[in-house]
């Protein structure tokens, strides 16, 4: 039995990988894993949505943090919570690997195990892929997914241009969690009471996947999600719409595990500029919004924790309770920078 990828081969080691995915590899689609392409059905009155991300070793995961599991894991999130930060249903994936060169059969194994949980988690299946040698480990990532039916929604899809003045600000569940998790990682602090909560929250992400097309049901017409940080994002949604944005810090929802352990200043700069919590940010009517919570989202609430005002275009201000600006230490991720 071959115990290296060399020894394997490049399409022994799909055919490997497409069996340890099991049910999450897309086998009953029009034209399964194994040929050029894959094709399937597109749902009728639908339009399809896509996206595609990237996620390298040393940028977007270290493996002194996480493993490779881990690894995949994040990326299949990642791209579904940009499919549901759009208002879409989550459907396949096409998976593109760069192994790096100390990459072991092992690892890749575990790689497998960590998409095929994530994909059960997010009821989506892998469709196809590729696989290449590269001097960093690399996931590449293309999603797609449907809208809701056009004919049967106002907007189909939640879009950062479409802020309004006198639109309120709201997040799905808790912020920080995954930024928390890291630095207690960092501070080899993780057998501590409370620490799982916030070690898992980095490591396994989960995409609001009911959320977003709730949020166009009830008629909200703006959102996208969380991963470079809520400040960072709510900037995206600021400059994209001409608008500004102010933000109440008491209503900002923390993650109470990284209030415990880090303190409530820490825990709030990570939930304002931390990133990769993959919420979602809506905004709209505050009746809509509200309405929104109460509905049947997978048990995710939403908080209202700011206004879209016409005031200073483009920009973002957090205040805290006595009206003075508030300024995290950081306040998001650009991957370039």
């Amino acid at each position: 039995m071959p115990t290296s990828l060399q020894e394997l081969g490049e399409f022994s080691l799909i055919d490997r990988i497409v069996q340890r995915l099991g049910v999450a590899a897309a086998r009953n689609i029009l034209v399964p894993p194994g040929d050029d392409a894959a094709a399937w059905r597109v749902e009728e009155g639908c339009a399809a949505v896509a996206t595609i991300d990237v996620l390298t070793e040393g940028t977007h995961w270290r493996l002194d943090t996480m493993t490779l599991g881990d690894a995949g894991w994040r990326a299949v999130a990642a791209n579904v919570s940009d499919l549901v930060a759009m208002g879409a249903i989550p459907d396949y994936l096409l998976v593109g690997l760069g192994l790096g060169i100390d990459v072991t059969l092992d690892e890749v194994d575990d790689l497998a195990e960590g998409m095929l949980e994530a994909c059960l988690a997010h009821h989506v299946r892998i469709a196809g892929g590729d696989i290449v040698r590269s001097n960093t480990t690399t996931i590449s990532i293309a999603a797609y997914g449907h809208s809701l039916p056009l004919a049967e929604v106002r907007a189909p899809f939640l879009r950062r241009n479409r802020a309004q003045p006198g639109d309120r600000v709201a997040v799905s569940g808790s912020l920080g969690a995954s930024a928390a998790g890291l630095a207690i990682i960092e501070a080899l602090r993780e057998r501590e009471p409370g620490a799982e909560v916030l070690t898992r929250a980095h490591r396994r992400p989960r995409a609001r996947v009911p959320l977003g097309p709730a949020a166009v049901r009830a008629g909200i017409a703006c959102g996208m999600d969380i991963s470079d940080g809520l400040m960072q994002d709510l900037g995206h949604i600021a400059a994209a719409s001409n608008v500004g944005i102010e933000v109440d810090a008491n209503t900002v929802p923390l993650e109470q595990a990284a209030v415990d352990l880090l303190g409530a200043e820490a825990a709030l700069d990570f939930a304002l500029g931390g990133g990769e919590d993959f919420e979602l940010i809506l905004t709209g009517a505050a009746d809509d919004l509200k309405r929104l919570d109460q509905a049947a989202t997978g048990g995710t609430p939403v908080s209202l924790v700011g206004r879209v005002v016409a005031d200073h275009p483009g920009e973002v201000i957090v205040f805290t309770d006595d009206g003075t600006p508030y300024e995290p230490t950081r306040r998001g991720w650009d991957q370039l920078r």
